[in-house]
């Protein structure tokens, strides 16, 4: 049997999701990446924008706060995840079955401290990249959701991971509100138009901490035009 690691990056979650598409595809399908690794995929994601503005904390010490010791998911319960998915599970010394992925151990929340896990299935964002050739596709928690979750796992439990997180997702929102409001200026059609504004609106919904950073100072008129 695979060993389980300790601590997990964005490879591994690649990796997990890569063998998960391989063995059920509706597993994917009918679960939602939530967590540090959904945490993983944004920080991936405004690494690659490159923004001289918006950056990630890159230190060691900070790094190791993002290694993992799972991936986990909700949108699924657990029982139901063992029938999709045989032949990956185990069973540790004490005789509890888990899923072990390539020695990445799944995780299952049914209840978020701030999320509903249908209404962010609802929300979910589609994701995809490439493993040798093959393209995985998987559902991720919206940012929004994940940035008011990660907010208050910070507050109640004061880990220095949670606080870590938190942060770069504030960081995420602000620069996707930017490039949002860039967007919408620049949008001939009006379905291009709502899709930016409709985000826009969400995060002044509900985080409009967001909206009030000294880096979206340039589009404060735009954003007093339409938010209410």
């Amino acid at each position: 049997m695979t060993p389980i690691e300790a601590r997990v990056d964005w490879e591994g979650v690649k990796r997990c999701l890569a063998i998960l598409h391989l063995e059920s595809r509706v597993f994917l399908s009918r679960s939602l990446l939530i967590g540090g690794a959904a945490c993983w995929f944004y920080k991936v994601q405004l690494q690659k924008a490159h923004h001289p503005t918006f950056q990630t904390d890159e230190t060691q010490s900070t790094h190791d706060l993002w290694l993992s010791k799972d991936v986990d998911f909700t949108g699924i319960f657990r029982g139901d995840a063992f029938e999709l998915l045989p032949r990956l599970i185990a069973t540790d010394p004490k005789g509890n079955r888990f899923l072990n992925v390539a020695g990445i151990r799944l995780g299952f929340a049914q209840v978020g401290v701030t999320f509903d896990p249908e209404e962010a299935f609802q929300r979910a964002r589609g994701a995809r990249f490439t493993d040798a050739g093959e393209e995985i596709q998987f559902l991720v928690m919206d940012p929004v959701t994940l940035y008011r979750e990660k907010q208050a796992l910070a507050q109640k439990r004061n880990q220095p991971n949670d606080h870590a997180h938190f942060q770069l997702l504030r960081e995420y929102l602000t620069w996707e509100v930017l490039v949002s409001c860039e967007a919408h200026a620049k949008a001939v059609s009006v379905s291009e138009q709502r899709r930016y504004l409709a985000f826009i609106l969400d995060v002044n919904g509900r985080v409009s901490e967001i909206l009030q950073d000294q880096r979206l100072a340039s589009h404060r008129e735009m954003l007093e035009e339409f938010l209410p």
